[in-house]
């Protein structure tokens, strides 16, 4: 895949922080950059698709969704 660069910012905090756990695993910043963004773009498409079937169906009730939750975070 091809790949294109760019200059970022960071917040320091948050730069030393990766950083300091890149040193531990030998990753690279711009892998592990690529990564964090493409699991948000994978999130962000999933509310997309969510907000899409509350548009068509209507929103899940309360009920339903607690019950789904409590069984997912046993």
């Amino acid at each position: 895949m091809a790949s294109q660069k760019r200059s970022i910012s960071f917040d320091e905090s948050v730069l030393h922080e990766t950083e300091q756990r890149l040193a531990e695993s030998g990753g690279s910043l711009s892998a592990f950059v690529n990564a964090a963004v493409l699991r948000e773009l994978r999130v962000s498409r999933g509310i997309d698709l969510l907000a899409e079937d509350d548009k068509q169906f209507g929103a899940v009730p309360a009920e339903v969704s607690s019950q789904i939750a409590a069984e997912w975070l046993v």
